[in-house]
């Protein structure tokens, strides 16, 4: 019976494991970005900065990620994500500010968000209160450049080994 019991405990991290490993596929891990974001996030450079430092957290591999756009347009099409472009006033051109598009997540998107936050909150609690931390402080922030440094910080880490 122990023996039993240990092989069922074995198989049960095994499949923990497996499952922490690949944790959220890059749909998933869109929908609870914006979920975290409440909806909204300003600016495409934002977002991927964002989902390469959600990356690093859950997975450890970093990089700027070519397929953030493909998903953009695939969820705009189907009706969950609309784009809009925020053109600058007078005042800031003087700065050489440029247009910045908004994506503003719909409800389904963000309940789809919320689930799959629940079920990572439950897999690994420390690796969702860090994403948690980290969307929310992006978001809310307007200057980049504590998202610049953990970026160099991280591209900096994986140059060394």
């Amino acid at each position: 019976m122990p023996r039993e019991a240990n092989l069922r405990l074995i198989n049960t991290l095994v499949q923990y494991f497996i499952r922490v490993n690949d944790m959220l596929n890059n749909d998933e891990l869109i929908s609870v970005i914006f979920y975290l974001a409440g909806g909204r996030i300003r600016g495409l450079t934002r977002l991927q900065k964002i989902v390469s430092l959600a990356k690093m957290i859950l997975d450890d591999s970093f990089g700027f990620e070519s397929w953030i756009e493909d998903i953009l347009k695939e969820l705009e099409e189907k009706g969950l994500l609309k784009v809009y472009t925020e053109e600058p006033d007078l005042s800031y051109e003087s700065f050489g500010e440029y247009s910045v598009r908004t994506y503003i997540a719909s409800r389904d998107l963000i309940k789809r968000g919320r689930e799959v936050f629940k079920e990572l909150k439950m897999l690994d609690p420390i690796r969702a209160m860090y994403i948690k931390r980290l969307v929310r402080n992006a978001v809310n922030n307007v200057d980049l450049t504590h998202l610049n440094a953990l970026i160099a910080y991280f591209y900096y880490k994986q140059i060394i080994k």
